[in-house]
């Protein structure tokens, strides 16, 4: 099984423009450094994802064609 480094993991902090440690609670995640909401990816590092995730689905497409 995989163990995760709970003190390692980050999310981005819109205020501190930065990936930062956070403290997690049922309403949501929020900064230590400065107590703002976090979230999981900036919105650069998001749409790169988004655009990887394109690009690959294209490609998985191209590999299902199917032969006669």
């Amino acid at each position: 099984m995989d163990q995760r480094n709970f003190y390692a993991e980050t999310k981005f902090c819109n205020r501190c423009r930065d990936y930062v440690r956070y403290l997690q609670s049922l309403a949501g995640a929020y900064c230590v450094e400065c107590g703002a909401k976090v979230r999981l990816f900036s919105r650069q590092d998001f749409n790169q994802f988004l655009h990887s995730l394109a690009k690959n689905k294209g490609k998985a497409a191209g590999d299902n064609k199917q032969v006669s």
